[in-house]
């Protein structure tokens, strides 16, 4: 788990008197002592309020979704960024030498010193975000956890049987005075205190709700830990998403495949920037993936559409009223696992392709025009641009659908 801790607001600091007299005070307080009863019914249902009230727990889980859109978008905008400049520098060398000039010029020597900063800027920020998604994943198990820590000390406390009330001390010892009394009279020993004696050796030490909770967080977060870097992220889907994007952007055009997941994090869990190629039957597929067509409607992704169970896109009008037809799921048309309607987003790197295709396509026939290459690569940099701005209206309409 993350050592940092989920908040929501801010406070005040307090001033130096208040927080004096706090430390005052709490030193005056007396020890911590274990409840001595169970939770009344109360305290019960207030428990029960907090563990079924929800609200509060998905807004942390849409702030962390938004933080992981924003950080995959953002290292693909910036290894883009990256790709274009070395092409134009590219660009600037292979046109000097096909002049047959062996000298680079000034603004040549200038863009390979930039290209070179930029890289160095690039491979450091992209570390930087691929922590950050980590952090973001991290966070988002502590919130699923807390779920079942609360779940747990709410049962904990429904299996707390009722215990008739202890009495005072005083009550103890005028109890006492009064058993001394009787046995200088001679009166009998009815048992009283064996029997006491008997029902607290079977009644089991109440566990409060502070000690429970934190017992409870202490053996999750050490689950949590005691699995592998793969488990925590490589099987992850926005992580896979994140790995996705940030591997398109830096092979836009070689249709490199991705690396397998299980070459994305060493021994000790260290991320590794470059795995092992996949093999030849994931070559297939990637290969596959290429493919900028629709199974549905045989016609160019406008809105393509993946889901969380299966590797096919489809486009979304179609894939919608595909699963509408069928009551909201049905049988992927390509494979055989379940689609669901709630299980479906937009495929941005499926978008960035088409965008890419779109734009090769209108630079071919514009090569006989009098732009200038350079210029026309700059536009490649708009397409993560692009994207963002399709992916924020897509998202919200795929939300209406699922409501409706």
């Amino acid at each position: 788990m993350p050592s940092g801790r989920l908040v929501q607001g801010s406070r005040r600091p307090q001033s130096t008197a208040s927080a004096s007299t706090s430390a005052h005070n709490g030193s005056d307080l007396p020890p911590y002592e274990p409840p001595s009863h169970p939770m009344n019914d109360a305290g019960r249902q207030a428990l029960a309020n907090i563990t079924n009230n929800n609200q509060e727990m998905r807004k942390y889980e849409d702030h962390l979704s938004k933080s992981a859109t924003y950080l995959r978008e953002a290292v693909g905008a910036i290894n883009d960024t990256l790709f274009a400049r070395k092409s134009q520098l590219t660009s600037k060398i292979e046109k000097r030498r096909g002049r047959g000039e062996a000298e680079k010029g000034e603004d040549e020597a200038e863009l390979e010193e930039y290209v070179n900063k930029l890289n160095g800027d690039v491979t450091h920020l992209t570390d930087e975000i691929e922590a950050a998604l980590r952090q973001v994943i991290d966070y988002r198990a502590q919130v699923e956890g807390d779920k079942l820590v609360l779940d747990s000390v709410m049962n904990q406390v429904q299996s707390q049987k009722t215990r008739r009330e202890r009495p005072s001390r005083k009550r103890k010892a005028a109890q006492r005075a009064n058993d001394d009394s009787d046995e200088e009279m001679g009166g009998v020993d009815d048992g009283s205190g064996e029997e006491e004696a008997a029902e607290a050796e079977d009644e089991a030490p109440l566990t409060g709700v502070r000690e429970a909770l934190h017992k409870a967080r202490e053996v999750r977060a050490r689950q949590y830990r005691a699995t592998s870097a793969y488990d925590r992220y490589a099987s992850n889907n926005e992580y896979i998403s994140f790995k996705k994007m940030w591997h398109d952007a830096q092979h836009p055009e070689d249709q490199v495949p991705l690396p397998d997941a299980s070459t994305w994090f060493d021994n000790q869990g260290r991320p590794i920037r470059d795995g092992a190629p996949v093999g030849d039957e994931d070559l297939i597929i990637e290969r596959e993936v290429q493919d900028l067509t629709c199974k549905l409607t045989l016609r160019p992704f406008q809105e393509p559409y993946a889901n969380h169970q299966c590797p096919h896109v489809f486009e979304k009008s179609a894939l919608l009223e595909y699963l509408r037809n069928t009551g909201g799921k049905a049988q992927c048309p390509v494979c055989t696992k379940e689609l669901r309607i709630k299980d479906l987003y937009l495929d941005e790197l499926m978008l960035r392709k088409v965008k890419r295709a779109a734009l090769a396509a209108r630079s071919s026939e514009d090569r006989s025009s009098n732009a200038d290459p350079d210029e026309r690569m700059d536009e490649s940099v708009l397409v993560g641009e692009s994207t963002q701005l399709r992916s924020g209206r897509a998202n919200n309409a795929i939300k209406q659908d699922d409501s409706e």
